[in-house]
């Protein structure tokens, strides 16, 4: 007669709670957003925090941007030579390919930290650095 193994008595796990995401950014999208994104898009959350004074040169995405404003105020200066200023909480949606050039400034005393999703072409990169547009200098 061939005997098994008891088995042994294990106790029974105490449901626990749901894990709590990490917030990382927590903003209000007030424009309209279109994305089709095809197979094989590369989907990267960065974390960007700029000093006062500090910018980031022209540059341009080869995919769509979405980003929130989580300290801070964030101003760019798009390729027309307009100013956006979101502050926190705020949302953009970057622009898409060379005609969509823009850098971004802090103007402000405070560090401004910038929470971005981006989808782009899977070899691309996060940015593309461009010169300013030709009908716009950046004073």
């Amino acid at each position: 007669m061939n005997r098994s193994s008891p088995v042994e008595a294990r106790p029974i796990a105490e449901p626990t709670a749901e894990p709590a995401p990490t917030l990382l950014a927590d903003g209000l999208l007030t424009e309209r957003l279109a994305l089709a994104a095809p197979e094989n898009t590369r989907v990267v959350v960065a974390d960007y925090e700029i000093p006062p004074g500090h910018s980031l040169p022209w540059h341009y995405h080869e995919g769509r941007v979405v980003a929130v404003v989580t300290a801070g105020v964030l101003t760019r200066t798009l390729a027309d030579g307009s100013e956006c200023v979101t502050p926190t909480g705020g949302c953009i949606v970057e622009p898409v390919g060379p005609q969509g050039v823009h850098m971004a400034e802090n103007r402000e005393p405070e560090p401004l930290r910038i929470c971005a999703l981006f989808f782009l072409p899977q070899d691309s990169p996060l940015s593309t650095r461009a010169d300013p547009p030709g009908r716009f200098v950046h004073r």
